[in-house]
């Protein structure tokens, strides 16, 4: 389960990394973050959207969504449930996520790649 610390740290990460990126709580006890991630060889405009129960974090990775999607690489979703799929990737040359170290931080620069390696 998320603690109120831990959510203040991640922010103040993704505000010093992404400022462009929003974190968000929902009434419902979701948390993340949601903004825009520009494809490095496209220049094209991708949503980004990290999602997940705040009873669920930091344990559980939270689940990465880009729009329009790019790739083959989307699987079902079995946290948030959304029809379109969540994306499914390796870590090159990042470590697996570890609930004591990785952060929404990471999974952004696991987008950032995504998108380079799929000639976004």
């Amino acid at each position: 389960m998320l603690d109120p610390r831990r959510w203040a740290v991640e922010r103040e990460i993704m505000r010093q990394r992404f400022p462009w990126i929003s974190p968000f709580e929902t009434a419902n006890g979701y948390i993340g973050f949601f903004g825009h991630l520009r494809g490095p060889k496209s220049g094209r405009l991708y949503e980004v959207l990290l999602k997940i129960p705040a009873r669920l974090y930091p344990e559980t990775e939270p689940p990465l969504y880009l729009d329009p999607h790019i790739g083959a690489n989307w699987r079902q979703d079995a946290i948030n449930h959304d029809p379109r799929g969540r994306l499914c990737y390796d870590r090159p040359g990042q470590s697996a996520w570890n609930a004591a170290r990785s952060t929404f931080a990471n999974c952004i620069m696991v987008a950032l790649d995504y998108l380079a390696v799929n000639g976004a």
